[in-house]
């Protein structure tokens, strides 16, 4: 039986992968930083992707279980595995400088706005100058996320009456331009050569209200959101699995939040995209 790694296995984006493995006849082992019981998985603790053992213990870890392929699955470890060369087996990662740049939102607007990708409007702390220039640059409300960071965690909507908070934070953040439309999680595998999958998945529910991560989402046929995510992984030099943040503004045009550099947690509702990972591979589809 084959077996494929799966890192942050204990997450929403790792369970969410083990499970389809597992139901493909793979034999899943996964890692976490915490000690975790998941049946059918075997379970190897490490230490955070900050640590300076993590590389070494992971890379153990895969020589230990007899991995045919790694699937990192946790945001941390993705610039720090994106510089390793050699590793014991198949990583499904993409290229370094496209992680550099999915893994930091700043960077991520500027290569995107640069290449002529919709994105919405942006600024960091640094460039404020009053509320009113705020009201010119990105407009009120608008949202504040960390520069560097998963999910919806400190996500923050700020009205003008918040101004001297906003104008308070650091340059560890960035603040965007408040998209009140429709929110898409496109599920996308983009190929080094052949057709990209992508799958439109639309958020009927965040755990935020307005934002946040999702709490469900259904299929979506909506071409011009399927263009638009292949179009931005492409121009940050993207392939493999990602899961990118999309939504409309108010006149329906999509425009690009934040693009993950890996599987997302809702990767069950597309599994063309695990298909179109093992077939680049090389390994089974079915039971394995």
């Amino acid at each position: 039986m084959i077996t494929i790694l799966v890192t942050g296995v204990g997450g929403p984006a790792g369970q969410s992968l083990a499970r389809q493995l597992i139901e493909r006849g793979y034999r899943v082992a996964g890692t976490d930083m915490r000690s975790i019981d998941l049946p059918g998985v075997m379970v190897y603790r490490v230490p955070a992707a900050s640590d300076p053992a993590f590389v070494a213990t992971l890379r153990a870890v895969t020589m230990e279980s007899g991995a045919a392929l790694v699937i990192p699955t946790v945001s941390e470890e993705l610039p720090i595995l994106a510089r390793e060369k050699d590793w014991p087996a198949p990583m499904a990662l993409a290229p370094c400088e496209g992680v550099m740049l999915a893994n930091d939102k700043w960077l991520t607007w500027q290569r995107l706005a640069e290449c002529g990708i919709a994105v919405p409007r942006a600024m960091l702390p640094a460039h404020i100058q009053s509320a009113e220039h705020v009201a010119q640059t990105i407009g009120w409300p608008c949202l504040a996320k960390p520069r560097v960071g998963r999910g919806g965690r400190n996500v923050l909507l700020y009205q003008e009456t918040d101004f001297d908070a906003l104008r308070a934070l650091d340059g560890h953040v960035i603040l965007q331009e408040f998209i009140p439309g429709a929110e898409y999680a496109p599920n996308v595998y983009i190929r080094r050569s052949g057709p990209d999958i992508v799958v439109p998945l639309r958020k009927t529910a965040l755990k935020q209200g307005v934002v946040g991560n999702a709490v469900s989402v259904v299929h979506e046929d909506a071409p011009d959101v399927a263009a638009l995510a292949c179009a931005a992984a492409r121009a940050l030099g993207l392939f493999g699995a990602l899961d990118i943040d999309i939504r409309r503004r108010d006149d329906g045009t999509p425009v690009v939040l934040e693009i993950n550099a890996r599987f997302g947690a809702n990767s069950a509702y597309a599994p063309e995209v695990l298909s179109a990972l093992l077939e680049e591979i090389g390994l089974p589809q079915g039971r394995a």
